[in-house]
């Protein structure tokens, strides 16, 4: 698959797959993405944000964390394996970010 080619939207991932993701959450091209995100960063900069990179991490951990968790039925041990990170520290993020865990 080329950089550019958007992902299907069900794929498997290590014995479950992930929810069809409505057709405006599908994944953008890497460049509309990129584009977005400095839309962003120059939106801080507009704003005389304090610290972009810490606002900017908070908001991308916030999805990457809701996703995974979603994703995995709010496993813990699962989504800390699929995100590389040990079990204390995603519990730890996910208290920084005020993130609670889904209910089934």
């Amino acid at each position: 698959m080329y950089h550019n080619e958007p992902i299907p939207p069900t794929t498997p991932h290590d014995g479950f797959d992930l929810p069809d993701a409505p057709a405006e959450h599908l994944p953008l091209e890497r460049a509309a993405w990129q584009q977005g995100l400095q839309q962003e960063v120059l939106a801080l900069l507009t704003q005389k944000a304090s610290s972009i990179r810490e606002e900017i991490y908070d908001r991308v951990d916030e999805i990457l964390l809701r996703t995974t968790l979603e994703a995995t039925g709010g496993n813990i041990s699962q989504a800390s394996h699929r995100l590389g990170i040990s079990r204390p520290t995603l519990r730890s993020r996910l208290r920084q970010l005020k993130i609670e865990l889904p209910t089934s």
